[in-house]
């Protein structure tokens, strides 16, 4: 791949992930989720910000190692706590992450959507971390 193929996914990833951040705000409405928490929210901001930020450095071809394993450890972190309430998702014979918000009787739509998300992030981070090395080939 060429360097604008790159730059034209990562400008893709940047958008897209700053507007899974800013989806996020929504997580704090009291007539769609029981007790919402506003560090929830802030947080998931964050995680989807920090992806966004990290395809805007690519962008401009820096690409810290460093924070990219730090990332990919809280993603695969992420996806490690939600699979449980993916897997019971998955077993109550009606799978939904949609028309269902959370709440103490159904948790597993708001942790499957969470599952999904940090599995995209950790799928994001690793393009990321697969097109350091193929941009350090182009300069070789």
């Amino acid at each position: 791949m060429n360097r604008t193929i790159f730059n034209v996914l990562n400008g893709f990833g940047a958008i897209s992930f700053i507007v899974f951040a800013w989806l996020q705000h929504e997580d704090n409405n009291a007539e769609i989720y029981f007790k919402p928490s506003v560090i929830d929210v802030w947080m998931w901001m964050m995680f989807y910000g920090l992806v966004a930020l990290l395809f805007g450095l690519a962008m401009k071809g820096v690409f810290p190692k460093l924070l990219y394993l730090l990332f990919a450890f809280f993603c695969a972190y992420q996806v490690s706590v939600t699979i449980p309430g993916f897997m019971a998702n998955l077993a109550s014979g009606s799978f939904s992450m949609t028309n269902n918000s959370m709440s103490p009787v159904n948790p597993q739509v708001e942790l499957t959507r969470e599952f999904f998300g940090a599995l995209i992030a950790l799928v994001a981070v690793g393009f990321l971390w697969w097109q350091r090395g193929q941009t350090r080939k182009m300069l070789n």
